[in-house]
């Protein structure tokens, strides 16, 4: 009896170390072979290296002015202190 049950141990942690250890079958991952092989086929156009000759040099805007008041605060404050309050 204790014969048997350590012949069912050993047999089941055979099937365990086999699946464990046994080394999975590599699959091609196809989307990947694509990308890789569009990679290595590339070539540049030929336009883009003509791209550089035709682009201007950069020049910075000029600076806007600011804005010139013609107001007189001053008066206008004073006729605004004046006005007192309005009501309706």
């Amino acid at each position: 009896m204790f014969t048997l049950a350590a012949i069912r141990v050993q047999t089941a942690s055979r099937v365990a170390t086999r699946s464990l250890s046994a080394s999975s079958v590599t699959k091609k991952d196809i989307l990947q072979e694509l990308y890789l092989k569009e990679i290595r086929n590339y070539k540049p156009d030929a336009s883009a290296a003509k791209a550089d000759v035709t682009t201007k040099e950069f020049a910075a805007p000029k600076v806007p002015e600011a804005p010139k008041n013609d107001i007189d605060l001053k008066s206008d404050l004073k006729t605004y202190e004046q006005s007192g309050v309005l009501t309706q």
